[in-house]
């Protein structure tokens, strides 16, 4: 049987396509587990966690400003200005607002990606016994893997209620369609 050139890289080809498949799969899951690993740390007020969710020279920009590295993002979340439950009624439960992510789109460039994600709030009212949906908007994630694990690099996060925040404008933000 002669083998040719041809046929050597058409195997080479098709025994490669699954594994950078696999790879796209890998990554988007561990994205994905990323940014919900964020929005737990968040709802829970863990300053830790959710400073290890960035890199170390990592970028927040939120509606109070830009937070840069980890330790200061950590100082941050540990000093409590950001707490979405600080001013609900005190019941015999715990008040709490929650964060939900969804409509992600994420593109992986090697050990860089970038990532749109929608986002909405939702809140229990202690008083009240009732939930309330609260804000939406989208984060803008640039991430990068380091030593093996996907974290974020820069994350800006854009609310659609409060004026100068909102970045959803008329252009599709898809990193797909740039």
């Amino acid at each position: 049987m002669k083998i040719t050139l041809s046929f050597l890289l058409t195997i080479l080809c098709l025994a490669t396509q699954p594994a950078l498949a696999a790879s796209f799969g890998d990554d988007k899951a561990e994205i994905e587990n990323l940014q919900a690993r964020y929005l737990l740390a968040m709802d829970f007020m863990d300053a830790d966690a959710y400073a290890e969710v960035f890199t170390e020279d990592g970028v927040m920009d939120w509606a109070g400003g830009i937070i840069e590295g980890r330790e200061a993002i950590r100082a941050f979340m540990a000093s409590g200005r950001y707490n979405p439950a600080r001013d609900a009624a005190k019941a015999d439960w715990q008040a709490a607002s929650r964060h939900f992510i969804m409509n992600q789109v994420i593109k992986v460039d090697g050990n860089k990606a970038t990532a749109i994600t929608y986002w909405f709030q939702a809140n229990n009212n202690a008083d009240r016994g009732t939930m309330t949906l609260g804000m939406f908007g989208n984060y803008v994630d640039q991430l990068e893997r380091v030593n093996g694990e996907w974290l974020f690099a820069r994350r800006e996060i854009y609310n659609e209620g409060i004026p100068g925040r909102n970045k959803a404008g008329t252009k599709n933000p898809d990193p797909f369609r740039q």
